[in-house]
């Protein structure tokens, strides 16, 4: 009789530790399933709350201003720089105002315009001439046309949505007096900073901008002003110069 008893609470506790151990490989087997679902560990709150933090913040970002560029801060206005036109030749001009423009970038297709960080500056020389720096380009801009927004929307907006919908990398080609042209880059910006006499910008204007290159260097800087009165629509006509030709 005590053998059964034996018996009945030896089969009992395995029964026990099976079912203590099938609980306990519950959970890694669970985490597999969702390994193989996803390809990887599904992330939980706490992983994902650093990152809605970090786009709130840049959401609250102040839109600063940047510095001059090393290489144009002996550029001064008031003073005389030597200009090498690639049809002129050597220009002696004043300078009579200088810009310094902040780029911007969005946060997703719909999210803000905040500062990149990098800071461009654009100098009004004597003679109705805007030497603009973007990025690795240098533009001499000696020919400008002001724009209406009807002119905008017939001349340039198609070209420019068609190049933004490639994310900037189809070959889009569009005629605009004097020549034709291939879209180099477009985006948005916000004037920091002006100084001197001549200047059509007002601080904290922000506007968009189209920069595209044709045969022989030439050039065309289109700047569309959002409302406000903050800047004039301009389409600038010029050359792609060097650093070099400046001095």
């Amino acid at each position: 009789m005590s053998g059964c008893f034996f018996t009945l609470a030896l089969l009992c506790y395995f029964i026990g530790a099976f079912v203590w151990f099938t609980e306990k490989l519950r959970p890694a087997v669970r985490q597999n399933v969702v390994r193989r679902q996803t390809g990887g560990v599904r992330a939980g709150p706490e992983r994902l709350a650093p990152r809605a933090a970090a786009r709130e913040m840049d959401a609250l970002a102040p839109v600063s201003g940047g510095k001059m560029p090393a290489q144009f801060q002996k550029i001064q206005v008031g003073k005389r720089i030597v200009v090498k036109h690639p049809v002129r030749g050597d220009l002696t001009v004043h300078v009579d105002g200088s810009i310094l423009y902040s780029e911007l970038m969005q946060q997703g297709r719909q999210g803000p315009w905040t500062p990149t960080g990098n800071a461009y500056p654009g100098f009004w020389l004597e003679g109705a001439i805007l030497l603009l720096n973007w990025q690795n380009r240098l533009y001499l801009l000696d020919e400008s046309t002001q724009l209406s927004d009807a002119d905008i929307q017939r001349d340039f907006a198609p070209h420019a949505r068609t190049f933004a919908q490639s994310d900037q990398t189809a070959d889009v080609y569009f005629a605009y007096p004097p020549a034709s042209w291939k879209m180099d880059d477009i985006g948005k910006f916000q004037v920091d900073s002006v100084e001197g006499q001549g200047i059509r910008f007002r601080p904290g204007a922000t506007g968009r901008f189209i920069h595209a290159s044709g045969d022989g260097g030439r050039a065309l800087v289109v700047e569309d002003y959002e409302g406000g009165g903050g800047g004039e629509d301009t389409a600038w006509v010029g050359y792609i110069i060097q650093m070099e030709d400046v001095k």
